[in-house]
C-alpha cells in the first residue's frame, strides 16, 4: 500500500539526519536571558522587578493577552536587570536575565538531573485525562507558558480553545520532522513516547476532539515503532506513516496527507476539521498537567558541517547562551538557528535560546552556488507546494511591489524554501518573498 503525502509540489532533500538520537542535558546557565517575546502574539509582561528572588519554574512574565504567552525561571537566582537584549536573528527584544549563586546553581542542577533521571520511570496514567476538566487542562496549558514547539510559537491554549460552534474531528499529531538535519523530535519520540502519547490524550480532552493521529514520515522508524508500543490499544489514537517528502510537516501539507482535505487560502486547519500540534507541545502539556511543570527547557538539535561526537541532541534550558554549545564553528561556515530550508542565519551566539529554538545548524561555504540570472525554467513553480508562482513573487519582493505581491497571494507562502532549493541559478527566491510577504501585510493595515 502506497503510503499517503500531500499532492502539490514538494521536494526531497538530503536528510543528514546523523545526529546522535539520545538526549543530553547540557549544563544549566549560571545567568539566564529570558526574552519577553518568543511566541507569535503580545509580548509577556514582566511580573518581577530588578533584585527579586525567584525559584526555577516560578512565573516572571504574564501574558497580557489572550494570543501571548507568560514566561519562567529556568534557573533559581537574582533578578538583575530587565533590559533590550539582541537576539540570534539581530532584532532587539526586551529580556529578564537572572544571576544564579553558585549554590543556587549546584541546587538546581541537582534537582533537574533527578527530575529528568527519573521520568520514565514514572508509572503511566491512562485516568489522567479524566481527572482534569478541558477548562483546567488549557488554563494548565496557559499557565505553564506552552507554545507551538515546532516552529510557529502560536500559544498552544488559543490554538485549543474553540468557539461554541466550532468542532474540530480530528488532532493531527506532527512528528514529520522533514526540515533535513534537525533530529530533536525523533530523539524526543524514541525517549519518551509514552508522554507524548499523554499528551495527546490531554489535548484532545482539552479541545473536545474525538480522536487523534500521530503523524510520522517513513524515515523514522525508530520514533515509531516507540509510539506504536506507547499507543498500546488506545482507539482513539493512531499512527500513520507518511511517506518522506519535505515539507510535509507543513500544517497544510500534513491536514491533506493525513485527512485528504484541502485548506482553502486564508483558512485554518480547523475550517476541515482539523487541529495540528508538534509531538514537543504534547510532551510539555504532559509535563504542564501532570509534573507542574512549565516550558523553561527544550530539546535542541546540534548538527551541520561539525564533527561527527558534536552532532548531538541537547536538552537546554530556554535563556541559555547558544555559545554554551559545545560546538566548534569553521572559519568558513555560517550558523542557522533551525534547519537549512527554513532556518535563519544566527549572526549572535550570545543570544540565548528560545522556546522556538529547534537547532543549530552549522554549514561551511563549500558546495555555495554563485547566483545567476533567472532562466525561466519552472522549477520553483514545480516545488511550490502552494501553488504559487515564487520567481514571480521573489521579483515583487526585488522590485518593492507589496501591492502586486499581496494581488499574487504572497500570504499563502509557507516559507518552505522549496523553491530557492530547487534554483539552477540559486537565487534567493525565499528571502526576497519573506520581506514581499511582511511589507505586503504592513501596507494593508
Amino acid at each position: 500500500m502506497r503510503k499517503k503525502t500531500f499532492s502539490k509540489g514538494g521536494i526531497h532533500p538530503e536528510a543528514h539526519k546523523d545526529a546522535s538520537p539520545a538526549i543530553e542535558l547540557l549544563p544549566l546557565p549560571e545567568v539566564a536571558v529570558v526574552p519577553l517575546s518568543q511566541h507569535i502574539g503580545a509580548p509577556a509582561s514582566p511580573g518581577v522587578a530588578k533584585g527579586d528572588k525567584v525559584r526555577r519554574g516560578d512565573r516572571i512574565a504574564v501574558n497580557p493577552s489572550f494570543v501571548s504567552a507568560g514566561m519562567h525561571a529556568p534557573i533559581s537566582g537574582t533578578v538583575t536587570a530587565i533590559e533590550p537584549v539582541v537576539m540570534a536573528n539581530g532584532k532587539p527584544s526586551t529580556a529578564i536575565i537572572i544571576k544564579a549563586s553558585p549554590e543556587e546553581h549546584e541546587a538546581d542542577t541537582a534537582e533537574r538531573e533527578r527530575y529528568w533521571t527519573g521520568l520514565n520511570s514514572v508509572e503511566a496514567d491512562r485516568d489522567l485525562s479524566e481527572s482534569v476538566d478541558a477548562a483546567d487542562i488549557r488554563r494548565l496549558i496557559s499557565d505553564a507558558g506552552i507554545v507551538g514547539l515546532g516552529g510557529a510559537t502560536f500559544p498552544s491554549h488559543v490554538k485549543l480553545t474553540l468557539k461554541d460552534d466550532v468542532k474540530a474531528e480530528v488532532l493531527i499529531i506532527n512528528g514529520c520532522e522533514c526540515e533535513p538535519y534537525l533530529m530533536c523530535d525523533d530523539a524526543l519520540m524514541r525517549a519518551y513516547p509514552s508522554r507524548i502519547v499523554e499528551g495527546v490524550e490531554l489535548m484532545m480532552k482539552a479541545a473536545g476532539i474525538p480522536r487523534a493521529v500521530i503523524a510520522i514520515e517513513d524515515n523514522k522508524p525508530e520514533a515509531a515503532r516507540a509510539i506504536e508500543s506507547a499507543i498500546d490499544g488506545r482507539h482513539d489514537i493512531s499512527l500513520q506513516i507518511l511517506r518522506t517528502r519535505y515539507p510535509q510537516g507543513g500544517e497544510k501539507q500534513l491536514v491533506e496527507a493525513v485527512t485528504g482535505r484541502r485548506i482553502a487560502s486564508g483558512a485554518l486547519p480547523v475550517s476541515v476539521g482539523a487541529i495540528v500540534n508538534n509531538v514537543a507541545t504534547a510532551f510539555s502539556v504532559w509535563q504542564a498537567v501532570d509534573r507542574g511543570v512549565p516550558l523553561i527547557e527544550r530539546v535542541v538539535t546540534i548538527t551541520g558541517d561539525i564533527p561527527a561526537d558534536q552532532r548531538r541532541n541537547y536538552l537546554a534550558a530556554i535563556g541559555t547562551p547558544l555559545a554554551d554549545f559545545p560546538f566548534t564553528v569553521p572559519d568558513d561556515a555560517r550558523v542557522i538557528a533551525g534547519g537549512p530550508m527554513m532556518g535563519k542565519t544566527a549572526v549572535r551566539l550570545d543570544a540565548p535560546v528560545i522556546k522556538g529554538t529547534s537547532g543549530l545548524t552549522i554549514l561551511s561555504a563549500a558546495g555555495r552556488r554563485p547566483v545567476q540570472p533567472c532562466i525561466r525554467c519552472g522549477a520553483c513553480v514545480e516545488v511550490c507546494p502552494m501553488g504559487l508562482e515564487p520567481y514571480l513573487l521573489s521579483t515583487y519582493g526585488r522590485l518593492r511591489m507589496w501591492d502586486e505581491a499581496r494581488d499574487n497571494d504572497v500570504a499563502d507562502c509557507i516559507e518552505c524554501g522549496s523553491c530557492s532549493y530547487s534554483c539552477p541559478s540559486a537565487r534567493p527566491l525565499l528571502d526576497y518573498i519573506r520581506v514581499a510577504r511582511q511589507r505586503s501585510r504592513q501596507s494593508k493595515q
